[in-house]
């Protein structure tokens, strides 16, 4: 007694898209650990990272600008 099952070629298609993205996932995931997330190969020595804070703050000057013919009408 053998039995068969037809699957749609569409579902099929599907089926193996899927299938094909679960893998490339899978092998992001355990490349990302084996690789510690930052694209460093951890067989090698780097030389350390600097901290953010030693960076100077970045300053924003916002000039505000009201009634300009007014006040340069007065000068």
């Amino acid at each position: 007694m053998e039995f068969y099952l037809e699957i749609d070629p569409v579902t099929l298609n599907l089926i193996i898209l899927v299938a094909s993205y679960v893998i490339l996932l899978l092998v992001f995931l355990i490349s990302c650990v084996l690789y510690d997330c930052r694209g460093k190969d951890p067989s090698k020595e780097y030389a350390p990272e600097v901290p953010a804070d030693t960076q100077p703050p970045i300053r924003l000057v916002v000039m505000q600008q009201g009634s300009s013919g007014t006040r340069w009408a007065k000068g």
